[in-house]
């Protein structure tokens, strides 16, 4: 028997929009080396695999990770913003407020830009104006077993307080679960796990199949398909991801599993970026080919 008075949108409480609440996942780890670009891939990759309609945003001018393996393959997807330069990153806000079909975005912010993510989010009130468009915010926090990793948690909650969700991912690339001490006995985690915190693991993805998807650019699931692959990189890959989601299941709602599902909407953008690209290529091949003019002697 169905509650007429229960909440189907996934709302705050209190909250009267009748419209879905929507999510935008932050994915930070401001020491570089953390894993945190990774574990950005592999949650888009589980959004493409369950066709949960999202857009991805590219903080990383330098090392463009997002960019690298999916734009080539599903162009609208990912989008771009820049975090160091005041204002580039207002982009996001516009986006979120006008995109109203979308109710998922993810955000890989980049290695060391937290100073310039704290003025972006006091500038704009950040938090705030999302929730004027319904929006929740998820700050996923990806560690080592460092030190640095505990400051940075402590900097993040300093800055977020309450007005958002946590999720901690231990990337076990570091070592196992009981071996990140100085975060298992850190005063911040008592005190997050009080309100809420999540705790989730990211599997270590060993070194072949890891190579190999980064030398090729590739997504997770193109590495099963790529002329060059073979059995133990297609077999590494597959385990691992299906091990990654069931790591994340804990965090599921506030990763934004909940959200919109629109069967072949991937496969429909992949096979459009296709079309784009050999047009492209067909464009270029047409172009007439300028022979230089020879240099002149000025003898």
């Amino acid at each position: 028997m169905s509650d007429k008075n229960a909440n189907t949108n996934n709302n705050p409480p209190g909250f009267t929009n009748n419209e879905p609440q929507r999510r935008l996942v932050i994915v930070t780890g401001d020491k570089g080396g953390v894993g945190k670009s990774t574990f950005a891939r592999g949650l888009l990759q589980l959004y493409i695999n369950k066709d949960l309609v999202c857009l991805a945003y590219e903080a990383d001018q330098r090392n463009p990770q997002l960019e690298r393996h999916y734009v080539d393959k599903y162009r609208p997807l990912i989008r771009y913003i820049d975090i160091f330069r005041k204002g580039e990153a207002d982009k996001l806000l516009i986006d979120i407020e006008k995109e109203k079909q979308f109710s998922l975005f993810l955000l890989d912010l980049p290695a060391q830009s937290g100073g310039f993510f704290e003025n972006y989010v006091k500038e704009l009130t950040f938090f705030e104006m999302l929730k004027d468009v319904n929006c929740q915010v998820t700050m996923v926090s990806v560690i080592s077993r460092v030190q640095d990793s505990v400051n940075v948690l402590e900097k993040l909650h300093e800055l977020c307080k309450d007005q958002v969700d946590y999720v901690v991912v231990k990337n076990l690339f570091h070592g196992e679960s009981d071996k990140f001490e100085r975060y298992n006995d850190s005063k911040i985690r008592k005190d997050m796990s009080s309100k809420g915190l999540v705790e989730i693991m990211m599997p270590e993805l060993f070194y072949l199949p890891y190579d190999f998807l980064d030398y090729y650019a590739l997504t997770f699931n193109d590495a099963l398909t790529h002329e060059k692959t073979n059995l133990v990189i297609k077999a590494r890959v597959k385990y691992w991801l299906a091990d990654f989601e069931e790591k994340t299941k804990s965090a599921f709602h506030l990763l934004g599993f909940d959200k919109e599902s629109l069967s072949g909407y991937y496969d429909k953008m992949a096979e459009e970026t296709k079309k784009a690209k050999n047009k492209e290529k067909k464009q270029s091949k047409s172009q007439p080919t300028q022979t230089p003019e020879p240099l002149q002697n000025s003898a």
